[in-house]
């Protein structure tokens, strides 16, 4: 348990895997064959709560689509990555232009195109309803299935060990209207 606290206490970067992660798995389609996402406001609210404690985010698809593309720049991600086949290869690049050593990098994903990611990075997180790999890559495997907290559940966890969730909760809640 305290190689994970450590772990946790390191982070100052989390990159996210997007469908099965922050979405429940599922791509419904409109009646014009458009695929559209759902995410879990408790999520959204993570990454305002992880962006008001000095944290960088990213979002890392192997899929494209614009609903990701416009949760990443309204909720201030520093990075969003579409098409992505070899996200080991961009967790690497994504570390490289913030400054940031992968050691310091958490990643949080759900299935084999997230294994070389969650091999790389030095948090590696699975969803509790990831597949067998996923899992036993992870350091930490969340409660909380994709698309139902999980992100939340991870930056819960890592602002607590840092020390920073309660500061966090409090800026959160002394925010102006408009602002994220």
């Amino acid at each position: 348990m305290a190689e994970l606290d450590d772990r946790l206490k390191s982070v100052s970067l989390i990159v996210c895997d997007v469908d099965g992660v922050l979405t429940n798995g599922q791509i419904p389609f409109d009646g014009e064959g458009r695929p559209f996402r759902s995410f879990h406001v408790r999520d959204v609210t993570a990454l305002t709560l992880w962006h008001l404690a000095g944290g960088r985010s990213a979002v890392v698809s192997g899929l494209e689509s614009k609903a990701v593309e416009m949760l990443a720049a309204r909720w201030r991600c520093a990075e969003c990555h579409m098409r992505v086949k070899d996200k080991g290869a961009i967790c690497r690049d994504i570390a490289a232009r913030n400054g940031v050593p992968l050691e310091h990098m958490a990643f949080l994903g759900d299935d084999f195109i997230d294994l070389t990611a969650l091999r790389l990075v030095g948090l590696a997180v699975a969803v509790a309803d990831a597949v067998p790999e996923a899992k036993a890559a992870a350091h930490l495997v969340t409660r909380c299935a994709g698309g139902e907290g999980a992100l939340r559940e991870l930056v819960e966890a890592i602002l607590k060990a840092q020390g920073r969730y309660d500061a966090a909760v409090e800026a959160y809640c002394q925010r102006e209207n408009d602002t994220q």
